[in-house]
């Protein structure tokens, strides 16, 4: 696709945990096993300063959702229950978060306001997340060229939300966590690739800090984008960052599949739908379909809404697995509603095909007609097909500004309308946080090296290949790394056993994560000493970690990979030599074979080449 023409436009908001104790209390921010305590809660939208409720809050108000969630003994006290006020704002993590925003050129605030920003979703036990913006106006310099940075904040990461839909939890030990956003200027000249690499350079920048999280769901990204005739949509939760360049090509064939159906509706010229569904539950009495069973056993109703010679409409395709029908059933599940039923579909599954049929002819429907159908709570239905016909309504005109929810395969749904300003309003329970110059000059002193100049350190002083260093320079073993050089140990040896062999190891299913550093002091010291062969590092380490109480020496023995003399390896090639034709082209290609066969991973290869060239010259 051609972005220019599309006039593709791109932001980033990054969020990336910061490796400290939670943000306004002094619980630990490991997450942990089992929960202590569980308790239930219903939340509220408030108004903002202005007077006015946001309309997000006010759309997942209406769901009428419980809220059930998890505490825990060393990272869950009565700050993250909501049952006692906030602390002081974390220290360690507000001069973490400075030192990063000197890194960006940021124009800092002289005094912060920590603010409440209003979240019912049932992420936040309270109501809301709180949040500072700590500076404003800086500046990312890349590699792909120089990205704007139109603000920095420090807020508490939300709760985790676990187990199944209907029984689903929301885990108290993720809640408080100090997280870092970052929200970008519009990227210049985006493509979906460009995007994807500022993504990445801005958290390698994070990382040399050596203070943030690492691992799976500790760093996240939400992409705002639009499309000429389009809209601005939110998209929420990339947590791969080398998924950003997929999603942004769903979500723009999304709003160009979207603006192809508008053409279409008003080609058909159809009338927008008048929200006056149709009771139609005594027809379902008695059906077979079993979640529409329950909805009248409990008391609930089936309605219907007819559409007018709008077959296809609701199942025109807009991404893969996902049709115009999907973002009308997740507009009804964003009010309570599991789903709707609509004739876009295949009917058959839901086992209704006499209920179909006694609908067509009471209401005098012709095959150019479509409808759809939703059981649920009378006061659910109502919402859901308000909300459904608002939204067919809008697709005549415009493609709504929306937060959607990112899925694992890159698509993307509906979550709630873009929020705005009304959603905001001042913490009034922690006082101001002051930023002085004297604070800033001595963070300034403290920053690391920037990503190029740590990798080509590591390229020029540990003479590392350019990939290798780039990937050690990235990586939570760095610290590692460098002390193990410290010691004396060769870099080149030690960078490709922390990176690759681990790897390979862990994807092979061995417990990696029991070896410390003084294991691997020891690894290389024997290597060192010819105690074993380099080859042999990655079954040293995999028998190692079934018995890390063991030490180098035990480990070797009983894998049987101790070292062999110089002599035993030339005596053996002697007599080997008399099993081939040492006259042959080949004469070295079979020593070395029956040498390494035998002396693999027992001495080095290097060593055993050259007695080798030795025996038969």
């Amino acid at each position: 696709m051609d972005y220019k023409k599309l006039g593709l436009k791109a932001g980033l908001e990054f969020h990336q945990r910061l490796d400290t104790h939670k943000l306004f209390c002094n619980c630990s921010s490991v997450l942990e096993e089992n929960p202590s305590v569980e308790f239930t809660r219903r939340l509220r939208p408030t108004a903002s300063e202005l007077g006015k409720v946001d309309p997000a809050a006010l759309n997942e108000f209406l769901s009428k959702k419980t809220f059930n969630y998890q505490g825990f003994e060393n990272s869950v006290c009565l700050v993250e229950q909501d049952e006692e006020p906030p602390h002081e704002v974390n220290k360690q993590a507000l001069e973490i978060a400075l030192k990063i925003g000197l890194m960006l050129d940021m124009n800092f605030f002289d005094q912060v306001q920590v603010m409440r920003k209003t979240v019912i979703d049932g992420s936040n036990t309270a109501g809301f997340q709180r949040t500072m913006m700590l500076g404003h106006n800086g500046e990312l310099k890349t590699p792909y060229g120089e990205v704007g940075i139109l603000g920095i904040f420090l807020e508490e990461e939300s709760s985790g939300i676990v187990g199944e839909k209907g029984k689903a939890a929301y885990r108290l030990d993720r809640l408080g966590i100090p997280l870092i956003e970052i929200a970008t200027d519009l990227i210049p000249e985006p493509t979906p690739e460009k995007v994807k690499d500022v993504a990445l350079y801005l958290g390698s920048l994070l990382r040399t800090t050596r203070q943030v999280q690492r691992g799976q769901g500790t760093i996240r990204q939400d992409v705002n984008i639009s499309i000429k005739d389009g809209a601005r949509v939110e998209l929420k939760g990339v947590q791969d960052i080398r998924m950003l360049e997929q999603v942004i090509e769903f979500e723009v064939q999304r709003q160009l599949k979207l603006l192809e159906l508008k053409d279409e509706m008003k080609k058909r010229k159809l009338e927008k739908p008048k929200v006056k569904p149709i009771d139609v539950t005594e027809i379902f009495r008695d059906t077979k379909n079993e979640f529409i069973k329950k909805a009248i056993h409990s008391n609930g109703v089936v309605k219907l809404l007819v559409l007018k010679n709008y077959k296809g409409v609701i199942g025109a395709e807009l991404n893969p697995n996902r049709r115009f029908g999907s973002e009308l059933g997740d507009y009804a599940k964003a009010v309570g509603v599991g789903g709707i039923i609509h004739t876009d579909e295949n009917l058959g599954k839901y086992k209704i095909q006499n209920e179909v049929l006694e609908i067509v002819a009471k209401n005098k429907l012709e095959e150019s007609d479509a409808f759809i159908l939703i059981a649920e709570s009378e006061d659910k239905v109502d919402n859901a097909f308000n909300a459904i016909s608002k939204r067919i309504g809008a697709a005549f005109s415009e493609i709504p500004n929306e937060t959607r929810n990112v899925m694992p395969d890159g698509v993307s749904m509906y979550m709630r309308p873009l929020a705005g300003a009304s959603r905001m309003y001042p913490e009034t329970d922690i006082s101001y946080v002051n930023i002085t110059q004297k604070m800033l000059g001595e963070l300034k002193k403290q920053l690391p090296k920037t990503p190029e100049q740590i990798s080509a350190e590591l390229e020029k002083k540990h003479r590392l290949s350019k990939q290798l260093a780039g990937i050690m320079m990235l990586s939570k073993n760095y610290e590692l790394f460098e002390s193990l050089v410290g010691k004396g140990h060769d870099a080149r040896l030690v960078a490709p056993t922390l990176e690759y062999t681990l790897t390979e190891l862990r994807r092979q299913g061995v417990d990696v994560e029991v070896f410390t550093e003084a294991h691997f002091d020891a690894l290389f010291k024997a290597l060192k000493e010819n105690k074993f062969a380099k080859e042999a590092i990655p079954k040293v380490l995999a028998a190692w970690a079934s018995k890390p109480h063991y030490n180098i020496v035990q480990v070797i023995e009983e894998a049987g990979l101790g070292g062999v003399s110089e002599k035993e390896i030339r005596d053996y090639a002697v007599g080997a030599m008399k099993k081939i034709d040492t006259s042959g082209p080949r004469a070295f290609n079979m020593l070395m074979g029956d040498l390494m066969k035998k002396y693999r991973g027992k001495a080095d290869g290097a060593l055993i080449a050259r007695i080798a060239k030795e025996v038969l010259s």
